[in-house]
Order: C-alpha cells, then structure tokens, then sequence
C-alpha cells in the first residue's frame, strides 16, 4: 500500500511508467474496498489502498446499497450516475468512480482486461486534474466527471469501429457468395454486436435522464457546497448550464454510436432476410427439378406399362397383325403425354403464387366494375337478354360457391391489412 503524495514522482516516472502495472487485478472482499485515489492537484496519492467497508460509507455518507455501484467483482452492472450530497458515484463500463469536490476514488477490478484499461485511464485523469494555470478554470469535479466520459467514449468508439469493419467485410463476402461459414460467423458477430448496441443504449439513457433531472444537475457543483459554511448555506443554483452543455455533448456523441450500431444491426437483419430467400428459393427449384424427374419417370413408366402386358407369354390375338406393334407403341406414347402433360399442368397451377384467392378479383377491379356497371341489353334482341340472363345466373352461382368456399373478400383484405401491420410492429 502506497500512501506518499509523492508517488508519480518516485514510483512511477513518466518515462518508465508501466500503465499496466498501477492497477492490477483483485479479489473481491466483503470487509473492503479496494481504489486508487488523486488530490486536488491531480497527484496520485494511494494505490489499491483499502478501506473498510462501513467506515467508508459513514466518511462519505453513502448508503449500503450504493456498494454494488462501485463493486469490484466482473459482473456487468447497470451504468449508472448517482448524484449524492458529497459526491457523485460513476459506474460507466469498465471505471467505478467516487468524484470529491477535492479528490476523485477509482475503484480496482478483478477483470485482468478492465484492469489494463483503468491503468491507462489513470494516466488521462492524472493530466487532466491538473489546474491550468491562465485561463477559464473548470470545476473540479466537471474534469473529473469529463475525463470519465472521454474514456468511455473512446472504448465505444474503438468497439463501434471494430465491429463496423468486422461485419461490414462478413456482408460484402456474403454478396459474392454464401457461405456456411461465413453465416456462422456473422451469426457470432452479430451477438456481440447486440453487446454493444445494448450497452451503448443504457449509457445514453443514464446521460439522457440524468441531463432531464434538475436536481441532479444542480447538485453535481460539488465545489460551491464545500465553499459553504455552516452559517452560510449554498444557495439553491438555478444555472447549471455548463455541466448541462458537458453532458450533452457526450449524449450526442453515444447517441450517434446507438444509431450506427443499430443500423448495422438492420443491415445484417436485412442480410439474414435476402439469405433465407435465396436459400428457400433454392430448395424450391431442387424440389421443382425433383418434381420434374418424377414426372418424366411416370410418363416413361405408363409408357412401359402397355408393352409389358403385351410382353407376356399369352395369346393376345394380334401376334400376326401388321399393325399391331404399331398400335401398341402409339397407343403408349400417348398415354405418356397425357399423363405427362397432366401432371405438369398441376405442376404449373400450384408454382403460380398470388396474393389474393385463386379465380378472385382484386378489390380494385371490382371498385371499377362497381363504377362502370354493365348496360342491360335491348329489348330488340331477346336472344341475347335471355343468354345473359343465363350467364348472370351462372356466374352469380359459381360467385356464391366461391364466398362460401374462402370467405368474404373484405374480410381477407382486413386480416392481410393485420397481417401487414404486425409484421411492420415487429
């Protein structure tokens, strides 16, 4: 344990430094916690320094609850900000922060990879704590609070264009040819995609509702409450534009990682899709062709089937006919394009695909025959009237069988509307 306000001077030299080695991995502990802690100057002041757990909670007044915020095991907590009286809790992926008006906590991990991460963050926020020396001076808290964002932003936007190059090379190798291996892959892309996509999404949505709360945004100016005395208390800010402006740039900022993560996510849904066509286009047509040998194989078979029974060792009464042999034969080959030709004319009828009943009309061929009705015929010829009396007749029947057969035509229209509308829900 290193307590020496000196220690990035002596311990830790710039030109050595060895980020991976400031914050190493822990064990978690039930008594207490374990963090890395900076002064108002941005110095590194301990290292893995621990404190009990209780203690901890009473010197900063926390609540119990408020622990699995900053816990260090390597189980992924909801992102959160909390803003307290004292301080302000960050859990934003792999950093769990406690920010002081005077001094900032980083909390260790046991994750060996967000170890690594926190031993670089440590050197940012060590730079960025430091005061400057001319010039407009931002809180410091608001530096801390900034540093943390900016760290956050970069891991996701490092992630972001991993899996946008990842995927995006998986969906051009699968536009010149699909590939067995190349879905599987894309399948294991896309999960940790969805990773990504939902952790970006709860970050934006802790900035998005911290930025809709006043309160919260009033009590984040840490350094205005330690300025008070007791006989002086703070009074009640009613300008917290500047912390509001921070936080909005970096809502924008996750926001547009959201977007570009889900339109990925789309693209590679819309992918699957075409995928899934193609491939149930393909085994229709192995299934058709399938259809096909069948088919021919019947014809050939009935054609067989004549000449066999005349093939038998009996007394057929044409054995010395002159046209017997010719008979035969035609009288099989006929037989096979008849059945041939049957079968692919049912063939044919069901490869027909529409969206409306077979033999129906569509809705908007009946709105113009219900516009432009037919004119009865003259009474000069009573031949025709008398025919198309016949017809109206017929057809007004076979119109009613095929009513009772598949329905009412609106009412089609209304479940294919439904139909529609859930999938577009979807």
């Amino acid at each position: 344990m290193f307590c020496s306000t000196s220690i990035r001077r002596v311990i830790f030299p710039k030109k050595n430094l060895d980020l991976t080695k400031i914050v190493k991995p822990i064990t978690p502990n039930d008594s207490f916690v374990s963090c890395t802690v900076f002064d108002l100057n941005g110095n590194v002041i301990a290292v893995s320094k621990h404190f009990p757990k209780m203690k901890f909670l009473q010197e900063h007044g926390l609540y119990p609850r408020d622990l699995r915020k900053i816990d260090t095991s390597a189980i992924d907590i909801i992102p959160s900000i909390v803003v307290r009286d004292n301080c302000i809790l960050v859990n934003l992926l792999h950093i769990k922060a406690l920010v002081e008006a005077n001094k900032v906590m980083i909390f260790d991990t046991s994750n060996p990879s967000a170890a690594s991460k926190l031993g670089l963050f440590v050197y940012d926020l060590e730079a960025k704590l430091k005061t400057p020396s001319t010039g407009w001076v931002q809180q410091y808290e608001h530096r801390a609070l900034e540093s943390i964002l900016i760290n956050v932003m970069t891991c996701l936007e490092t992630e972001l264009h991993h899996h946008l190059s990842v995927c995006g090379l998986i969906l051009a190798e699968l536009e010149d040819q699909i590939d067995r291996d190349k879905l599987r892959d894309l399948l294991i892309k896309s999960k940790a995609l969805s990773t990504f996509y939902q952790k970006a999404l709860l970050i934006r949505n802790v900035l998005d509702e911290l930025l809709e709360n006043d309160d919260d945004l009033s009590g984040m100016y840490l350094t205005e409450k330690l300025q008070s005395t007791i006989t002086t208390p703070p009074e009640e800010r009613t300008d917290y534009g500047e912390v509001e402006m921070l936080l909005e740039a970096y809502y924008k900022q996750c926001d547009e990682f959201v977007q570009q993560s889900e339109s990925l996510i789309n693209d590679i849904k819309s992918t699957e899709e075409i995928v899934n066509i193609i491939l149930d286009a393909n085994r229709n047509s192995l299934m058709l062709f399938e259809l096909k040998v069948t088919i021919y194989t019947l014809g050939f078979t009935v054609a067989t089937l004549l000449p066999a029974f005349y093939g038998m060792n009996l007394k057929n009464f044409i054995e010395e006919s002159q046209l017997g042999f010719g008979t035969v034969v035609g009288v099989s080959v006929i037989l096979a394009f008849l059945v041939t030709s049957a079968n692919f004319k049912t063939l044919r009828s069901v490869q027909k695909l529409t969206l409306m009943a077979p033999g129906t009309k569509s809705s908007a061929k009946q709105a113009f025959m219900k516009q432009t009705p037919p004119q009865p015929p003259s009474s000069s010829k009573p031949y025709a009237s008398t025919a198309h009396k016949r017809f109206s007749l017929a057809q007004r029947f076979r119109l009613f069988r095929r009513k009772r057969l598949m329905g009412d035509q609106k009412q089609r229209d209304i479940v294919w509307k439904w139909l529609i509308e859930e999938k577009s829900k979807q």
